[in-house]
């Protein structure tokens, strides 16, 4: 059962498709010590880390520039690990914008084939989250 939920956010709707710039997906995983907020990090960096907007203030009507930009953060997590996820530390990825998250089951739980104390580990688990970042106004 696929289950999705807004959370921890701007009580907003979804950005419009026409005022849609792109859409960038990333994945993120942790190897060792099963965090969620570890993978999701990562998973938003990896969508984002190759864009520039830089005429972002001629895109957007009246030049209101980066502080009128929404982002829409779709991140899929494995259910068993999606109570631990820090949303306001995956918010510290983005250096502008109106962040809306939306959870959803899914990500992966692989094995790594072997759990390391010393790293953290509770388990063998490899946690990986998957993002979509929407980017628009």
């Amino acid at each position: 059962m696929n289950m999705s939920s807004t959370v921890n956010n701007e009580e907003r709707e979804a950005i419009p498709n026409e005022n849609i710039f792109f859409i960038e997906l990333g994945f993120g995983n942790d190897s060792h010590g099963q965090s969620a907020t570890k993978a999701a990090v990562r998973a938003c960096r990896n969508a984002i880390e190759f864009n520039s907007i830089p005429s972002i203030k001629r895109l957007i009507p009246d030049g209101r520039g980066y502080d009128a930009l929404k982002l829409d953060v779709l991140l899929a997590v494995p259910p068993k690990y999606r109570g631990e996820l820090d949303l306001e530390e995956v918010r510290k990825v983005f250096p502008y914008g109106h962040i809306r998250f939306e959870l959803q089951d899914g990500g992966m739980i692989a094995p790594s084939g072997i759990a390391i104390e010393t790293l953290g580990d509770k388990n063998d688990d490899m946690v990986v989250v998957c993002a979509s970042v929407t980017v628009g106004y």
